[in-house]
């Protein structure tokens, strides 16, 4: 059922069908748009056909003349120009009908407009968004205030992760928490009072966040996020039970949601009316997801039927048959010729989108596999009842297999530069994960902790902090004091060691003149030495010329004796 838009207007004067618009197009329009003649299913010769539409849809948006298509065709702004092969209306009669549409579609002087109210942002992107010109959204100054903490977390019945930005999104009871994917640091709680969120989509170009979910048996809703900012931007369905599967098409124009009525709906954004209902699904609608393109919507049921549908359509453009058990996760590859299917059955399937082919299958999990995704690269990563998370490369090869929780592994996803994998289980606990080497980054709570109670984990830290500040003040005195007495022991050793230092200095000094004085002595002793030598040799020598005197004078004497003859 569509939701309810309705806001009064009273404008000064009533432009209605009956009295101004309907003469209007009795002269231009009722030949090939009347009860005779309803070309593409379109009458305007009465009220209630004109506000039905025709084949392509609703073809007036009371409040609002731009996105209305009655006026883009009489006007000229878009084709088939109406009338056909004519000029335009007269100007009276143009701003006669774009008066009659902006207050509101009037059928009589008795009604009262209720116009459809627009989303809260423009929320139309270029076809095939993908990766922002710009930066990435992130979200700013979000509340970190949970909406609701529990002694212990519930499972985990949904992840998300941007496409372009390091934030992964986590459902927890009636709010949705933000992580940044790089510091594990929470960056806000978007409140969800519907229920329990039981999924969760990025946008593809990052800027919005589908959440859709509510109470069993009771409601259901999705939920469009401005990602910068938190606010709803757009609130979309009105079941009468969870939604278990949704998603948001390339160009932010169509939501499409699913759940135990076993029905795909499918939903304008702009103004919330229903365009498309698919009932071929015999079971709980557990699994869609637009392709990248925003051209196919693929849907899965719990009783193992994998439908793909041309989205502006809602035609069948493919049966895939293969899995033997429920359907419970479905991922497009990039470019948007593959599909990935994972099924209770324990498989992870690939199917290619020309013919339907199936072209890989492999055993992923036994038990079960519960979640599979694609990465920007090609890869992928699974999550099953084995409590396994795994990544694949293209052909269906593992990569690696991280350690097992302590229960069913539930949800996975690859971070936006496909460095990293968030994981979550049946238990509530939700990893992150290198995906190179397998580390453990950190843990990241659905159930984050209150404002107080971090307030008062705070506090507790900064008692303790205190505590440990005042120990380590009490060692420092005593250290102080240590040290005081050490200082001065030394100041005392030092005293003594420049006493004996003089002392040494003094002997020192003594030694040296000591020293000077024998020098002075041996030098004097060699003088005396070399003078007595000197004395000695004087006398020798003076002893030699005596001993020969004597002996000349002997010889004289001698010859002196001689008797003559």
């Amino acid at each position: 059922m569509e939701r309810s838009f309705a806001q009064e207007a009273a404008p000064a004067a009533k432009i209605t069908y009956d009295e101004h618009v309907q003469p209007i197009l009795r002269q231009h329009c009722f030949t090939c748009h009347g009860e005779s003649d309803a070309k593409s299913d379109l009458r305007v010769d009465n009220f209630a056909a004109l506000m039905r539409g025709g084949a392509s849809g609703e073809v007036i948006t009371a409040g609002d003349a731009d996105a209305s298509r009655l006026w883009a065709l009489v006007s000229h702004a878009e084709s088939p120009e109406m009338p056909p092969d004519q000029d335009k209306l007269p100007e009276p009669e143009l701003n006669t009908i774009k008066e009659w549409i902006t207050g509101g579609a009037l059928e009589n002087s008795g009604s009262i407009a209720k116009v459809k109210a627009k989303p809260k942002v423009e929320l139309k992107v270029s076809v095939g968004a993908g990766k922002p010109d710009g930066p990435a959204a992130m979200p700013e100054r979000l509340s970190r205030q949970p909406i609701v903490h529990t002694s212990r977390a519930a499972a985990v019945t949904a992840i998300a992760a941007s496409p372009w930005a390091p934030v992964v999104a986590i459902a927890g009871q009636k709010q949705i928490s933000l992580y940044h994917t790089e510091t594990s640091r929470l960056l806000g709680v978007l409140p969800f009072p519907e229920g329990t969120p039981y999924v969760l989509k990025f946008s593809r170009s990052g800027a919005l966040l589908l959440a859709g979910g509510g109470r069993g048996g009771h409601s259901g809703k999705v939920v469009l996020f401005d990602v910068t900012n938190g606010q709803r931007v757009a609130e979309i369905g009105d079941e009468l039970d969870a939604v278990l599967a949704a998603d948001i098409n390339d160009d932010h124009t169509q939501v499409a949601l699913g759940g135990p009525k076993k029905i795909v709906r499918i939903y304008s954004v702009a103004d919330g009316s229903l365009l498309f209902e698919i009932k071929k699904h015999t079971d709980w609608v557990t699994s869609i997801e637009y392709s990248p393109d925003g051209v196919l919507l693929a849907t899965g049921d719990r009783s193992n039927g994998l439908f793909v549908w041309e989205a502006e359509t809602a035609r069948e453009y493919q049966n895939l048959k293969g899995h033997n058990l429920g359907i419970t996760s479905v991922s497009w590859r990039g470019d948007a010729n593959l599909l990935a299917s994972a099924s209770e059955d324990g498989t992870v399937k690939l199917w290619e989108m020309e013919n339907g082919t199936l072209i890989k299958s492999w055993d992923a999990h036994g038990g079960g596999a519960s979640s599979v995704s694609f990465a920007h690269d090609g890869r992928l990563v699974s999550a099953g009842r084995d409590r396994v998370v795994k990544i694949w490369d293209a052909n269906g090869a593992q990569q690696r297999a991280f350690d097992a929780f302590n229960d069913l592994a539930l949800h996975c996803v690859f971070t936006h530069d496909d460095t990293r994998i968030v994981a979550g289980d049946w238990t509530g606990e939700v990893r992150l994960w290198n995906a190179a080497d397998g580390a453990l980054v950190g843990n990241l709570s659905p159930n984050p902790p209150t404002l107080q109670m971090f307030a008062e984990a705070e506090a507790a830290k900064a008692q303790a902090a205190a505590v440990a500040a005042e120990q380590a003040a009490a060692i420092a005195a005593a250290t102080a004091k240590t040290l005081e007495q050490k200082s001065a022991a030394l100041a005392e050793i030092a005293a003594r060691l420049s006493a004996l230092q003089a002392e040494a200095d003094q002997l020192t000094a003594e030694r040296a003149a000591m020293e000077q004085a024998a020098n002075q002595a041996t030098a004097a002793a060699q003088t005396a030495a070399e003078a007595a030598a000197a004395a000695k040799a004087t006398a020798e020598n003076a002893q030699a010329e005596a001993n020969q005197a004597a002996e000349a004078a002997n010889v004289t004497a001698q010859a002196g004796a001689v008797p003559q003859p």
